[in-house]
């Protein structure tokens, strides 16, 4: 991500429309998924709930946007200081997360502007 933002001379909005473009973020998929979007958008976990649509998950895994197979975060596996169990700021949830900040801002600019 640091080699598109730097190809985009830091210019984060044009990163964040390849993304909206790359992940098939359309009017469409935005109109028919908003509600849960919102919902993912805010906690990435909502994803493992029984009642989350599980073509959503398989989408947003897909179109590579969201991780949902978390690595073991036993503190033995880590070289370094193990990752946080949650972060709401950088999008990281217990189950599941976005794969990056960007990410998770993209999919919150496409639902703004659909």
């Amino acid at each position: 991500m640091l080699a598109r933002l730097y190809q985009a001379s830091w210019r984060v909005d044009y990163v964040l429309n390849r993304i909206i473009d790359e992940g098939g973020l359309s009017r469409d998929f935005i109109a028919r998924w908003r509600s849960w979007l919102e919902k993912v958008v805010e906690d990435p976990d909502v994803v493992s709930e029984v009642e989350f649509p599980g073509e959503l998950r398989h989408e947003l895994i897909r179109r590579n946007l969201l991780i949902y197979t978390m690595y073991s975060r036993r503190p033995y596996l880590w070289i370094d200081e193990m990752p946080p169990e949650r972060d709401s700021e950088m999008g990281i949830g217990k189950y599941a997360a976005w794969h990056t900040p960007l990410h998770r801002d993209a999919v919150k600019k496409a639902l703004s502007e659909a």
